[in-house]
């Protein structure tokens, strides 16, 4: 059980950018996310793994729109030293039956997401939502037609996600993924995810987030 991507909060694009550019890694895409507030660079790694980032585009979000500024606004200023902070992570389900099976043992609800341009192709998404209150809990993600098939310049070769620190209950975060996710290293508490570990085949690995 692989983590898909995980999304992190910058306060802008220039900080993002200047993250990423200093760790040799490239933007494959990047859109205004409507009726949230936010727009997002999406970083492909390898075997269909990304970095998501988010950042406030200076738009109101919709009146009815989930709270994901917000949540973003409070952690930045939370750590007010960190130009990236996890916010949320994503854990692929190959097999839709199983994720469909998860969704209603736990009460999540799924989303059917159409294809969003080139290389990006729809998507089935449980848990978002009910996740908001016990964030260290990920949202499940099944690709019908295969990952997205996005590249970058990097300057160095990222081999993936080779680690993710979450603030939560294993058995509980266990539970809801069917099975312990690949790289997850649970600590105390509830905060969420803390920081995520890029690894690169020619150096060494890259954690972006919250210090150890």
């Amino acid at each position: 059980m692989e983590i898909d991507h995980v999304v992190l909060a910058a306060r802008t694009r220039a900080d993002a950018e200047e993250v990423l550019g200093r760790a040799g890694l490239g933007v494959a895409r990047g859109r205004t996310i409507p009726g949230l507030g936010l727009s997002n660079l999406v970083v492909p790694l390898r075997h269909g793994q990304s970095l998501e980032i988010h950042y406030p585009n200076g738009e109101a979000p919709a009146p009815d729109a989930p709270p994901l500024l917000e949540f973003d606004t409070e952690a930045l200023a939370a750590h007010p030293s960190q130009p990236l902070v996890p916010m949320a992570w994503l854990v692929a389900v190959e097999d839709e039956q199983r994720l469909r099976k998860l969704a209603v043992t736990h009460e999540m609800p799924v989303v059917e997401a159409p294809a969003d341009g080139p290389g990006y192709p729809p998507y089935t998404l449980a848990g978002f939502g009910s996740n908001f209150d016990r964030r260290f809990l990920p949202c499940l993600i099944h690709w019908p037609e295969g990952p997205p098939v996005l590249s970058a310049a990097h300057r160095r070769q990222p081999v993936g996600i080779t680690g993710i620190d979450v603030a939560g209950p294993a058995d509980v975060i266990e539970g809801w993924c069917g099975g312990k996710p690949n790289g997850l290293h649970t600590v105390p508490g509830t905060a969420g995810p803390l920081r995520v570990t890029v690894g690169f085949a020619d150096g060494a690995p890259l954690p972006l987030g919250l210090a150890a």
